[in-house]
């Protein structure tokens, strides 16, 4: 049985977000480990969250349970996380701008 093509451009799209997510992360990291300012560190943390947060769904979805065998109290579970990992990084994120 083949996959759907929304279920093709939705592993796509996270891919290109991990990958973008992993060099921010990277780089935030790479320039707190030369400048050792504190900010650099948080935003580092703070774009691992949200890249965390961002690709955690898509693979429970299809890597752990099956993207068509979630119920609906699972799904809402997983989102709930995945917003929370998101709100996370994005408050980590303030944090590191505000302090610098």
């Amino acid at each position: 049985m083949s996959e759907p093509p929304e279920l093709w451009a939705l592993l796509v799209v996270n891919a290109i977000l991990f990958v973008a997510g992993s060099v921010l992360t990277a780089l935030s990291y790479r320039a707190y480990r030369r400048y050792r300012r504190q900010p650099l560190r948080s935003a580092a943390v703070g774009f691992a969250l949200i890249t965390i947060g961002s690709v955690l769904e898509l693979v429970y979805e299809v890597g752990i349970r099956g993207w068509n065998d979630l119920n609906g109290r699972e799904l809402l579970a997983l989102q709930t996380v995945e917003s929370l990992l998101i709100a996370s990084g994005l408050v980590v994120m303030f944090y590191a701008l505000a302090q610098y």
